[in-house]
């Protein structure tokens, strides 16, 4: 599955809370939902959703005097209301793919703080077809760091592959740093891992962290990036530092679609 192009004009601008640092510190923010085209859907899907780092609270106004949701619970309600309303989609499912970090602190005042995430994922799977995705390194289900046991329809990734249609989709969740804090492995773990989902072959690969392209001014890993060019090209999802652009491309045709703090919405391109 390749990338065709991701119009310029966003399709829509989410406000939401932004957490601060101090009581008091969060502020309105706004997030992209992007429209793109690729030249093959999986089989018998209508279109994509693929979103990560959504470390926000709704605002004020939605929330009715309620405690604030998590951006990633209310957002998928949205998008069905807001935005696939608004396009013309053949028949077929709607899949979603998620590459993690999905949690705010209930006061927005710490950026960085760890939860639970498993309604965000139950939001997903609730107005979509179904879902996949692996952890970002804030990401709790229940209260711990383990591989969580999901609802059908819900398929987690860490180290492995799931078929939907025809495509062959791999994940590796959380970023190289100290394994004893949850969803880290140490860099050489990291690869190995990485190295051994790429012997599979897989059409699609999601992770949290991810390459970076320094001369582009990209920010990731460069020694993630040196093992996916070894590898047959394929579709990189990721998160964890945020780009200026959503796709880049690796000196292989590898493409890298960074949705941290955004959303692109896929849909296939006329013929």
């Amino acid at each position: 599955m390749r990338i065709t192009g991701i119009e310029p004009v966003l399709l829509l601008e989410i406000p939401f809370l932004n957490a601060g640092r101090g009581a008091g510190g969060y502020y309105r923010d706004r997030l992209p939902v992007h429209l793109g085209y690729v030249d093959t859907l999986p089989q018998g899907t209508s279109a994509l959703i693929v979103t990560a780092d959504l470390q926000g609270r709704e605002t004020f106004d939605t929330s009715a005097g309620s405690p604030l949701r998590l951006l990633g619970e209310v957002l998928p309600r949205w998008l069905v209301e807001q935005v696939l309303c608004a396009l013309t989609l053949p028949a077929g499912e709607i899949g979603v793919l998620l590459a993690g970090d999905f949690y705010t602190v209930p006061a927005l005042d710490k950026r960085g703080g760890s939860g639970d995430v498993t309604s965000v994922w139950q939001a997903f799977a609730d107005e979509f077809d179904w879902v996949v995705g692996v952890s970002g390194n804030h990401d709790l289900f229940g209260d711990a760091a383990d591989r969580p046991r999901l609802a059908s329809g819900m398929h987690f990734l860490d180290g492995d592959i799931v078929q939907l249609g025809d495509r062959r989709i791999a994940g590796l969740s959380g970023i190289t740093g100290n394994p004893r804090r949850p969803w880290r492995r140490d860099e050489q773990a990291y690869l190995d891992a990485l190295e051994l989902l790429l012997c599979d072959a897989p059409e699609i690969l999601l992770l949290h962290d991810g390459p970076g392209i320094a001369e582009h001014g990209l920010a990731g890993s460069h020694r993630i990036r040196h093992t996916l060019e070894q590898a047959d090209p394929l579709l990189i999802v990721r998160g964890h530092a945020h780009w200026d652009v959503p796709l880049a491309e690796l000196t292989n045709t590898t493409q890298v679609l960074n949705v941290d703090a955004r959303v692109v919405v896929l849909l296939e391109s006329p013929r």
